[in-house]
């Protein structure tokens, strides 16, 4: 059973051709390898208001129906503001596999190469199973607000979410096969990247709730920095994002996780994508007031097909005697993208 994990595309139109690279490469990859399922955890798209007509959407739909000719997929929503209902959307356009997509928390079955939304009947049980799939979209207040009994905090949300996962993880005990669990949130203990920005009411899942569920793999998105945690019974995944999408990040891997599994165990290997280099240039015309090297200085520096962020420290009386527009166009002609900020 080989699994392909991956999260937090946040395609845009501003990130359009990076995301596209990456996740393009992902699919290549797969072509290669044939895994049994993907398993996305979230965050296709960066707003809720991308609109249908979009490159972004439709290259989206592009490399779902790729995927889906390959091997089922399975989608849970992400967080609400980047993802809204446009997953929903990936329903139609499956080609020769089913695209699977959770909008809220349930529990899905891999049987013939398709996704049974039901629990198989206990007259059923001799079916054989391949795969039984926990899917948890991003927990939200919205999605509480009608369920009696549960205080809206994020404390009580979290508790409530552990008695589903242990709900979940006794249906998923009937079955000879490995149970995965997907979502979209954070674990507590997790690291964040530098300039990643969450939700102001963060509701965040324990170690000890993630045993609850019973499960053997865990395959989280939301969190942009790619770590894993153990926990009793089993490990967790946060894949990370697909490329780097500003520069807190530009120190981090960059990929998606290939989880297989083989004589009753899981192993996971981290895939790198070619998400674009992102270098930050630090340049001092106070302390080292060098103009007729400077050109030389930052192209030394740069990478092609790289980002490029430029920060100048110099006296505001001295300013032009930059050449800025050189500059921009230098660092452009080596297939950089470039951003200056004079300080």
């Amino acid at each position: 059973m080989k699994i392909y994990h991956f999260a937090d595309m946040h395609f845009s139109e501003r990130h359009h051709d990076e995301a596209e690279k990456c996740l393009s490469f992902m699919v290549e990859q797969a072509k290669q390898e044939i895994p049994d399922a993907f398993i996305c955890s979230g965050d296709c798209t960066d707003s809720q208001y991308l609109g249908a007509d979009t490159k972004a959407a439709k290259t989206i739909a592009r490399l779902f129906r790729e995927m889906s000719d390959i091997a089922p997929v399975a989608v849970v929503r992400g967080t609400v503001s980047h993802d809204g209902s446009i997953p929903e959307i990936l329903r139609h356009v499956s080609s020769r596999f089913p695209i699977h997509v959770s909008t809220e928390p349930e529990q899905i079955y891999l049987h013939d190469n398709r996704w049974t939304h039901k629990p198989i009947s206990p007259a059923n049980l001799h079916i054989p199973v391949e795969l039984v799939l926990t899917q948890i979209p991003a927990p939200t207040k919205e999605f509480w607000k009608n369920r009696k009994g549960i205080e809206q905090d994020n404390e009580n949300i979290a508790q409530a979410l552990g008695t589903i996962f242990s709900g979940f993880g006794a249906m998923a005990e009937k079955y000879q096969a490995p149970h995965v669990l997907n979502g979209h949130f954070s674990l507590k203990g997790s690291k964040i990247s530098e300039y990643q920005t969450l939700p102001g009411s963060e509701i965040s899942v324990s170690r000890d709730m993630l045993a609850m569920s019973r499960a053997s793999l865990v395959t989280l998105g939301h969190i942009h920095l790619a770590q894993e945690y153990e926990y009793q019974g089993g490990m967790a995944y946060h894949c990370g994002s697909l490329f780097r999408s500003n520069f807190g990040e530009r120190l981090e891997q960059k990929g998606f996780y290939l989880h297989e599994y083989m004589n009753g165990e899981w192993s996971s290997q981290f895939v790198k994508t070619p998400a674009r280099t992102l270098t930050q240039i630090d340049i001092d015309l106070i302390k080292n007031p060098d103009f007729d090297g400077l050109m030389d200085t930052v192209m030394t520096q740069v990478e092609p097909d790289s980002w490029v962020k430029l920060v100048i420290n110099i006296w505001i009386d001295e300013v032009r005697m930059i050449n800025q527009a050189a500059i921009k166009r230098g660092i452009e002609e080596k297939g950089a993208r470039v951003t200056m900020e004079i300080n």
